[in-house]
C-alpha cells in the first residue's frame, strides 16, 4: 500500500519534535507499506526506509525577497506534483502544506495527525488566529485523525464531538533507547545537576524552574548545576531572567541526540514544568535513560509517566524547588524503584509500535474508502496571507511533543 506524505513539516522544522515523529513513523512502517514523501530539496537524507520514494520540489525562490511574488506559482506546482502521484492514502505532516499552501481534500482518503490544542489554550501564541483556523479546517476535512495521546483525543472530542467517530489514538515512541551516549560538556562533569530540555517560552514554564533554582541557591550542594538544553538564549531573554552562563547554570544549545542521551544518563533528575502538552516526549526520553522525572501534574503526563515519576503543581515554585533540592541531595523517595519502573514503562513506548498502530489506521481508512468508492472533488480551504518570515514563525508555533 502506497502512503503519500505531504512533507511540510520537513520544511518548517529541521530536526526534533514533529519532524522526528514523522521521520520515525516512516522509517518503521511495516514492509507492506511503500512511503512516498513529497518534500523540500535535500531532505531525503533524514529518512531511512528502504522502500522510500522521495520526491523533491522547490519550496523557496532563488532569493528570499521574491518569496511573496512567487508563492502562488510554487503552490500550484507543488499541488500539481502532489496530485499526480499514485497512492492509496495521503497523510499530511502538518495542518497546512509545503510553501504555506492550504490543506485540501483530493481524490484520496486524507489522514491528519492532531498534536495538541495548546494554541487554543494560549491564544497569545496565535494572535491572528490563523493557526487555529488552519487546524480546524484540517480536522474537518480529514477522513481520519490520529491523536498522539489519550488527552489529545479527549480534547478533540470535546471541541469537535462530530470527529469522535473518525479519530484514533496513536501514541509516540522514543528515539534515544538505542542511542550511544556522548561525553557531556566539561562544565557539567563531576557535578550533580538538574536537567531541563526544550523551548523556554510561554506554556513551557521555564520561569518556574529558574525561580525555583534561585530559591535554593543557599541550600543546594556547592557544585550543583542547572543544565538547560534548548535554543540559544537571546540577550533580551537573558536580561529578563538575570541569566549568566556561569558555573551554576549551563546552557547547552541544540544538543545532538548522543549528547542529550549522555545528559539524561548523568542528571540527578529531569524537570518538566510545562503547563500543557500533547504528549511530553522529553519525559519519556528521560525515563528511558534511567533518570528520575519531575513533571507537571497534568493528565497527559500521568498518561505517559504513570506512577513512575514525581509530580508537582506547575504553578508552585516552592514545590518545584524542594523537589529539585531533594534530587540533588539524593533524597527522592523510593528513587531506585521509581527509576526501574520508569525504564520498564518507557520500553512499552516504541516507534515500531507507533508505526504498527498507524498501519492499522491506514488499513481501516483504506477499507472505509472501498465502501465509499465515489471520489471526492478537490476542495480548497483556509487561505492564509503570508509574510517573508512565515517559515520562521511557523517553527515558533510548532509544538515540541
Amino acid at each position: 500500500m502506497r502512503i503519500l506524505y505531504e512533507g511540510a513539516i520537513f520544511q518548517i522544522l529541521r530536526c526534533g519534535g514533529v519532524a522526528r515523529y514523522f521521520s520515525e513513523l516512516i522509517d518503521h512502517l511495516p514492509e507492506m507499506f511503500e512511503p512516498i514523501v513529497l518534500g523540500p530539496n535535500a531532505e531525503a537524507t533524514r529518512l531511512n526506509n528502504r522502500s522510500l520514494q522521495y520526491i523533491s520540489v522547490q519550496t523557496e525562490p532563488p532569493v528570499s525577497w521574491l518569496r511573496k511574488w512567487t508563492r502562488d506559482r510554487l503552490q500550484r506546482q507543488i499541488a500539481q506534483r502532489f496530485d499526480s502521484v499514485e497512492a492509496e492514502i495521503e497523510h499530511w505532516t502538518y495542518y497546512g502544506g509545503l510553501c504555506r499552501r492550504p490543506i485540501r481534500h483530493g481524490n484520496r482518503p486524507l489522514v491528519v495527525t492532531v498534536l495538541d490544542f495548546i494554541h487554543e489554550a494560549y491564544p497569545s501564541l496565535d494572535p491572528s488566529g490563523k493557526h487555529v483556523a488552519m487546524k480546524t479546517e484540517a480536522i474537518k476535512l480529514a477522513d481520519h485523525l490520529a491523536c498522539i495521546s489519550q488527552s489529545t483525543y479527549d480534547e478533540l472530542c470535546e471541541r469537535f464531538p462530530e470527529a469522535r467517530s473518525k479519530a484514533s489514538i496513536v501514541p509516540l515512541g522514543t528515539s534515544l533507547g538505542d542511542t550511544t551516549a556522548a561525553p557531556i560538556p566539561t562544565a557539567l562533569q563531576n557535578s550533580p545537576y538538574i536537567l531541563f530540555v526544550g523551548r523556554r517560552n510561554n506554556y513551557k514554564n521555564f520561569q518556574v524552574v529558574w525561580e525555583a533554582w534561585n530559591r535554593i541557591a543557599d541550600r543546594r550542594p556547592k557544585h550543583a548545576k542547572l543544565a538547560i538544553v534548548g535554543p540559544p538564549m537571546k540577550r533580551r531573554e537573558a536580561t529578563a531572567l538575570g541569566f549568566q552562563n556561569d558555573s551554576a547554570a549551563v546552557l547547552v544549545p541544540n544538543a545532538s541526540d548522543e549528547v542529550l542521551r549522555g545528559l539524561y544518563e548523568h542528571a540527578n533528575a529531569f524537570v518538566f514544568p510545562s503547563k500543557a502538552e500533547g504528549f511530553g516526549l522529553p519525559s519519556l526520553e528521560a525515563m528511558c535513560a534511567g533518570t528520575p522525572v519531575l513533571v507537571s501534574d497534568l493528565p497527559v503526563m500521568h498518561e505517559v509517566v504513570g506512577d513512575a515519576g514525581y509530580f508537582f503543581d506547575p504553578e508552585n515554585v516552592e514545590s518545584v524547588a524542594e523537589m529539585m533540592l531533594a534530587s540533588l541531595e539524593g533524597q527522592l523517595p523510593d528513587r531506585d524503584a521509581t527509576v526501574a519502573a520508569a525504564k520498564d514503562r518507557a520500553s512499552t513506548f516504541s516507534w515500531r509500535a507507533t508505526a504498527e498502530r498507524m498501519a492499522e489506521v491506514y488499513l481501516e481508512v483504506s477499507l472505509e474508502a472501498l465502501r465509499k468508492p465515489t471520489p471526492r472533488v478537490s476542495t480548497r480551504c483556509y487561505v492564509s496571507s503570508s509574510t517573508p518570515s512565515d517559515a520562521e514563525r511557523s517553527r515558533e508555533r510548532l509544538p515540541s511533543l
